[in-house]
């Protein structure tokens, strides 16, 4: 009986070191599987922007001219109490590259929400048209008293060789008192 009872320990201790063995390769090889490095080396090429500002038939020549590249502008605007003043054509969108999604985007205005200066006020309206003259899109900023209602557009596609132009209305309330000012950044957002 003394041979069977050491050839069960023996077998254990066996099936023992067995499991142990394979338990230990399972995690080597499990870890092995997790660590690895991926390289990236991108090159970056300057090119000219394909859409870029043009000054339009409206420009006023007293305004700051336009920045490098064309990529972007100052435009000095009145507003009258009481009466709508229209720019028709003061700036343009040219694009001299291929096929783009184009988007008119609010980044920010100031005097800001809350503020009493706001109800001076009633809008400040810039669309954009095609070479055709039909409305692509616009952002209309209107006031609610001491508020601004901030727009947004949606995408547009504008093709290759396309002139497009900016309408741009402003009005101020009845009342308004002078030499208030509406300081306002917009983005023409470009996805060739």
């Amino acid at each position: 009986m003394k041979i069977g009872s050491d050839d069960g320990k023996t077998k254990r201790k066996v099936l023992r070191l067995l499991c142990f063995l394979l338990s230990g390769l399972l995690v080597m090889t499990v870890s092995g599987a997790v660590y690895y490095s991926m390289t990236m080396q991108p090159s970056v090429t300057i090119t000219a922007p394909i859409v870029a500002f043009k000054k339009g038939d409206d420009w006023d020549s007293d305004w700051d001219p336009m920045g490098t590249n064309n990529t972007w502008c100052r435009l000095a605007l009145k507003a009258y109490p009481n009466a709508t003043l229209t720019y028709d054509e003061p700036l343009n969108l040219t694009n001299t590259g291929t096929t783009a999604t184009i988007t008119l985007r609010a980044i920010s205005i100031s005097p800001i929400n809350g503020s009493a200066a706001v109800s001076n006020f009633t809008f400040i309206n810039f669309t954009l048209h095609d070479q055709t003259g039909a409305i692509k899109g616009s952002l209309n900023y209107t006031t609610n008293g001491n508020d601004w209602i901030i727009p947004s557009m949606g995408p547009v596609t504008m093709i290759a060789g396309d002139e497009w132009y900016i309408t741009i209305q402003t009005k101020a309330a009845a009342g308004a008192q002078a030499n208030v000012e509406a300081d306002i950044v917009i983005a023409v957002d470009v996805q060739e």
